[in-house]
Parts: C-alpha cells; sequence; structure tokens
C-alpha cells in the first residue's frame, strides 16, 4: 500500500507480468524529479547487493534506498541487477 504521504501516492499505474509465476501486478511508475546536479560514487554491484543495505552503508540509513535508484533511471528492475554492473550511489556535501 502506497501511504498518502508518499511521492508515489498519485503516481500513473501500471500493470506489470512477474517473470516466474506470469501473474500480473499493479506498481506505480516513478516520477522522476527535474534536473539536477547530483554528486555520486561509482559503485560495482556484487551478488548479494540490495539497494537498502547499500544506502545504510553509504548514506547512513536503508530507508533512503530510494536516493540510489532515483540516480539510476536505467535500472529496471532492481530486484534483478546483474553481478558487474556499475551503479552511481549519491553522496552529500
Amino acid at each position: 500500500m502506497i501511504e498518502r504521504v508518499s511521492r508515489y501516492y498519485d503516481g500513473p499505474l501500471a500493470q506489470i507480468k512477474q517473470k516466474y509465476t506470469g501473474d500480473y501486478t499493479i506498481a506505480v511508475y516513478r516520477k522522476f524529479p527535474e534536473a539536477r546536479s547530483v554528486r555520486f560514487v561509482e559503485y560495482t554491484w556484487v551478488d548479494g547487493d540490495n539497494f537498502g543495505s547499500l544506502a545504510k552503508v553509504y548514506l547512513g540509513n536503508s530507508k533512503y534506498w530510494w536516493e540510489i535508484l532515483e540516480i539510476n533511471p536505467e535500472v529496471i528492475d532492481p530486484l534483478n541487477i546483474a553481478p558487474g554492473t556499475v551503479i552511481r550511489i549519491p553522496y552529500g556535501d
């Protein structure tokens, strides 16, 4: 459930077919912010990584996983990233 305070609350919906079961689920598209400058480091994805654990290490809290996902719009399926894929991880001043 998407809560009213979520930035995705009014987002457009999509019907997505699950890869392994063939079932359909409803998902919300991400709305990307207007262009802005973001400082980042490049990180090479390894087996076992996830955005929550990377956010905890690099951003101080796993709840900031979305900040990593937001600056990596080429990541279509965040649960299926191949090891060796280079992603960007934002960092502050």
